[in-house]
């Protein structure tokens, strides 16, 4: 009997000590007290357009979110951000801004939220490339293939074009108008009823860079003079 009550006070005791030992390794975190973390932004989305982006979300899980900070590095690795303040209404509210006059490159955005006590939410993270000069620069404008004169009408043949949205093509009228008409990038003839007798015809291509881009970018503008007293063929060495 005197042997079973040891062992029993030893198991008690070598207890006691684990447990003081596992206090040990969470003191410091109960020490600090318990971590309130605010609504993040959720379903982050980002939209990139020329030097600029725009970023959208949701405020949910509450409405304590007072101010939201957001943090990207610049081209150069300079640290940026941009401190916004929030006005909670509903139980879902939308996050939207768009960051202007960023330079040509791939951005990583972090976006944290704040209550009114500085509390802080998780970190909201999404990359983008945001598109400028140099994207706008390597873009083709679409080519004629031929054009010719017929009747009172002028008529263009186009080459094929990758990867654009459509052409803005400008003539003047024979009111002395100048017209625009948006040519599909599936149309391959364009017939012009309408254009002054002689004159000249420019046109651009329009470029997305993505599908969710919220600006649109252009190729170099091409301008050919035309005459229906003379009959000519394009000159396709230009091309």
């Amino acid at each position: 009997m005197r042997n079973y009550i040891i062992v029993l006070w030893g198991t008690i005791l070598g207890f006691c000590t684990s447990c003081d030992g596992m206090l040990d390794n969470i003191q410091s975190y109960l020490e600090k007290g318990e971590t309130i973390y605010v609504g993040k932004v959720d379903s982050l989305e980002a939209f990139p357009g020329k030097n600029r982006v725009k970023l959208e979300g949701l405020y949910l899980y509450g409405v304590t979110q007072k101010k939201c900070v957001i943090s990207w590095k610049s081209m150069d690795e300079e640290e940026m951000s941009l401190n916004l303040d929030v006005v909670r209404e509903n139980p879902e509210d939308p996050f939207e801004v768009i960051i202007d006059n960023l330079d040509e490159g791939q951005y990583e955005f972090v976006i944290t939220t704040y209550d009114a006590k500085g509390n802080s939410s998780i970190e909201s993270v999404v990359e983008c490339y945001v598109y400028g000069e140099l994207y706008e620069s390597n873009l083709s404008n679409r080519k004629i293939d031929s054009w010719n004169i017929n009747g009172t009408s002028l008529e263009i043949n186009w080459r094929p074009v990758n990867d654009a949205q459509e052409v803005e093509f400008y003539y003047l009228n024979r009111e002395g108008v100048e017209t625009e008409r948006i040519i599909p990038v599936s149309e391959t003839r364009t017939v012009i009823d309408d254009c002054a007798y002689e004159g000249e015809i420019r046109w651009r291509t329009v470029y997305l860079p993505e599908k969710n881009a919220i600006d649109k970018f252009y190729s170099e503008e091409t301008i050919e003079n035309y005459s229906f007293y003379v009959e000519r063929e394009l000159d396709k060495s230009r091309y």
